[in-house]
Formats: structure tokens, sequence, C-alpha cells
């Protein structure tokens, strides 16, 4: 099934132009899907050196709505543990250009969103919502965005207790705030570095540093995770792609 879905997503890539991507590696990015456009994304985290491996994925499809905005629906924590962990999740994002005429040179802007969630164990809700400021160094061209974000065990994953430094099953949910930064800077017209981190402790506490390459509609990103501390879980790799799916041709 895995297989297939690349593949069918590879496919796509072949046939469409991109232009934009709504995550930087695992926070919210400035960028969002535009009017009527589908945007695709699968995020594989793999840990093959520890026994035994552990393999989980995030996924969400966005569609464009206009006016800067993009309806989202998720899938996260599909994984190699029965999925026990696995979560779904509707929403959106809005982005609002901040002095768009006045300062346009720092591009700055305001991201918003909000996701309704839903566990499928122990079959229950939450919620994940957050506000980000993103600005861009005119010249450098480095974007840079922070601000905060609340959420709920089904999307923070919960904080397993060592006692005597040796793991028990117990977990507790999380309900918290956490700050959220990022990184992304162009260093060729089609390669990029990203980085972004997750404060706390929890399933998505972690700085992840990547290499983004972009080439015709697909987006490509290889990089690694390293987690905030041993509670929060293991280091891992990082895969991810990205299709923009465009209802009509694009004017170049």
């Amino acid at each position: 099934m895995i297989f297939f879905s690349i593949t069918l997503l590879l496919f796509f890539s072949i046939h469409f132009n991109s232009y934009s991507q709504s995550l930087i590696a695992g926070i919210p990015s400035a960028d969002f899907v535009a009017h009527k456009d589908v945007e695709v994304t699968h995020e594989t985290q793999w840990n093959f050196w520890n026994s035994p491996n552990k393999w989980n994925s995030f996924n969400f499809m966005c569609y464009g709505i206009g006016n800067n905005a993009e309806l989202t629906f998720k899938i996260n924590n599909l994984d190699n543990k029965t999925s026990k962990d696995l979560a779904l999740g509707f929403g959106g994002k809005k982005v609002i250009d901040i002095f768009k005429k006045k300062h346009h040179l720092w591009e700055q802007k305001i991201v918003l969103g909000t996701n309704i969630l839903y566990a499928t164990q122990p079959n229950n809700f939450g919620i994940w919502s957050y506000a980000l400021y993103s600005l861009r160094i005119p010249q450098l061209k480095t974007r840079l965005t922070g601000g905060i974000s609340y959420g709920t065990s089904q999307i923070y994953g919960f904080r397993t207790k060592f006692i005597d430094n040796v793991k028990i099953e117990t977990q507790t949910p999380n309900n918290i705030g956490t700050v959220l930064l990022g990184f992304e800077q162009p260093l060729t017209e089609h390669l990029s570095f990203i980085a972004d981190w997750y404060s706390g402790t929890h399933a998505l506490a972690a700085v992840i540093s990547a290499i983004q390459y972009d080439i015709g509609n697909s987006v490509f990103i290889l990089g690694y995770k390293i987690a905030n501390n041993k509670e929060s879980g293991s280091n891992a790799l990082i895969f991810e792609l990205m299709i923009n799916i465009p209802t009509k041709k694009k004017n170049h």
C-alpha cells in the first residue's frame, strides 16, 4: 500500500508544476495552497538502528479555498506499531500578509491555524491550534518563522515515564503549549536548507534539519530529527514528499 501511494504521487509529479509547501519540515509554513488546488504530503520518520526499528508517518492533504487560506485533512502516527496512536484531523490555515505594500521586501506574514483531532484509541477528540509570525530577510532571502501552539495528546502524543532510568508502560497525556521555530534558506533555484523545532517534552519535541529539493510539481525533503530528550522519543531519519495538483495550468 505504501509503495502504491508513493508510486501514485510520483506519477502526479511528472505532469504538474509546484510553487508552494504547507510545512517547513515539521511545523506549519507561511506558504499556502492556491485556490482550488490540492496538495498531498507524506512524511516518513524511520529509526532503523534501534531494535525493534521504528517507522512512523504523517500524511495530510490541503485544499486551497482562496483568500490565502486552505483546508487540511491529516492522518498522524500511521506506523509499524499497530498504529495505537493513530489520529485523524480536520482544520484549516490562514496566512495574513502584513504591510504588504509598504514592507513587501520583508514578506511579513501571520499564520493562524486550528485542527479538530480524533484518536482511534481511546476514541476521543482533541485540538491543535497555532499562531506564527514569519518574515524574509532581504538579500539573503532567509525566511524566519516563530510562534506558539496549544495541543492535546492527539497531536503531541504521550509523555513516557521513566523510573530509575527504566521505561515503563504508564503514560500521561500531554495538554501543552509549545514554542515553534522555523528556518528556511534558499541555496540555489531548486535547493534549500530548512530546519524547525518544537519545544517541550512530547512526541513532536525535536529539532529537524533537512535539505529540500524542488523539481516540477514535487518537493522532496531529506533530513534528520533529534529529539529534545529521551522522554520525547528517539532520533530518526526524515523523508518527505509533497505533490501539488493544480486545477488549471499556471502561467510562467
